[in-house]
């Protein structure tokens, strides 16, 4: 099954594995071209939405896929074993649900030798989750689709990461900067345009929350300016 954008680089970010977890698989079609490329030997697609395993069931046996493919209805990383899985793919949800769940299943998550995590929202704080909870960050990725670039983390288990240099690099993939990576700039922009966005609106705010909140995006923006200014090629 050939993927675009979002669905091919988190596919791609896989290391070769025995067998894969896909947590929150809607349609299935990252474990099952994980399969066809021979990435893995065999592969879970678990949602806690029937709906969306009736899809991916479909795609199963469309391919007949049906002796190296499962489907597992259930929350999180309840329907899996410790050590069941050697990858497991968390996607396309927020940050602080993603970080939830590894705390919930940490019995499996542990066991894992990869976790590939592709947060939607609350990168930062998913990231002082991981570094906080000994997940080190072996890498991470970047890619665009249309206007939107979305951040994928690859995390080993286990591993503990020393704080980063600064907070910043909480909020922006300190390893994202060390590859100086070619969207890197283009996430920088965007959030800062974001950001003083939002600063035209809470300067028509007249509580002291709302200056306090203009401030610490001041402070944030000068932040970005510094590291697009030393690191950005």
């Amino acid at each position: 099954m050939a993927l675009d954008g979002r669905l091919k680089a988190i596919a791609d970010a896989v290391p070769k594995s025995h067998k894969v977890a896909d947590i929150g698989t809607d349609h299935g079609y990252v474990p099952l071209a994980l399969l066809e490329d021979h990435r893995s030997e065999y592969a879970i697609a678990a949602d806690i939405s029937a709906g969306s395993l009736n899809k991916a069931e479909r795609l199963i046996r469309l391919h007949h896929m049906e002796h190296c493919m499962e489907t597992r209805l259930g929350d999180g990383l309840s329907v899996l074993a410790p050590g069941e899985a050697d990858t497991i793919l968390i996607t396309g949800m927020g940050g602080l649900l993603i970080s939830d769940i590894l705390d919930k299943g940490k019995d499996v998550a542990r066991t894992a030798s990869a976790l590939i995590l592709q947060p939607m929202t609350a990168q930062e704080e998913l990231r002082r989750w991981l570094i906080a909870n000994e997940y080190g960050i072996a890498d991470e990725e970047l890619v665009q689709e249309g206007r939107r670039i979305y951040e994928i983390l690859i995390v080993v288990p286990g591993r503990a990461d020393t704080r980063p240099a600064a907070d910043i690099y909480y909020d922006i993939g300190w390893k994202l900067v060390e590859k100086n990576h070619p969207l890197l700039g283009e996430l920088i922009r965007n959030r800062i345009q974001t950001m003083e966005e939002i600063i035209l609106q809470l300067k028509n705010g007249k509580t002291e929350a709302a200056r306090i909140r203009q401030r610490e995006l001041e402070g944030k923006i000068q932040q970005y300016k510094e590291v697009v200014h030393c690191h950005v090629k």
